[in-house]
């Protein structure tokens, strides 16, 4: 995926309220692309990150905080913070199959984690 289609996901992930930061790994675990809003992502917590979705482990740490996995398969990730109220990590293999983009939202009444997982899915492929 290139950065202007990552770009474009961002800006139609960005309709929905509870979007936070955005960011596309390669199949190394490696950021090669962050949305503007992103926070510091290196490429050690990112690889982690793809880690633990790859390895069906049952949590994940972003920002020092732990997340649930709550769904975890080759196509989606589904990550829950329940302690803190951090918010979900949703992420989603890209079309082309050599990528990943990952999304911090927050929690919001608009859509619970399984939809953001849903919409990011949908928006990978597009």
């Amino acid at each position: 995926m290139n950065e202007e289609k990552f770009n474009q996901i961002i800006q139609k992930l960005n309709e929905y309220e509870g979007v936070g930061e955005a960011f596309l790994l390669n199949s190394e675990g490696e950021v090669v692309y962050k949305s503007p809003s992103g926070c510091p992502l290196t490429n050690e917590e990112a690889k982690a990150i793809l880690e633990a979705w790859k390895e069906k482990k049952s949590a994940l740490m972003y920002q020092n905080f732990r997340y649930a996995i709550l769904k975890n398969d080759d196509i989606q990730l589904a990550a829950k913070n329940i302690s803190s109220g951090k918010g979900n990590i949703a992420g989603s293999i890209t079309k082309e199959g050599d990528s990943y983009l990952l999304v911090h939202t927050a929690d919001t009444k608009e859509m619970i984690l399984l939809e953001w997982s849903i919409a990011i899915n949908k928006a990978a492929w597009s």
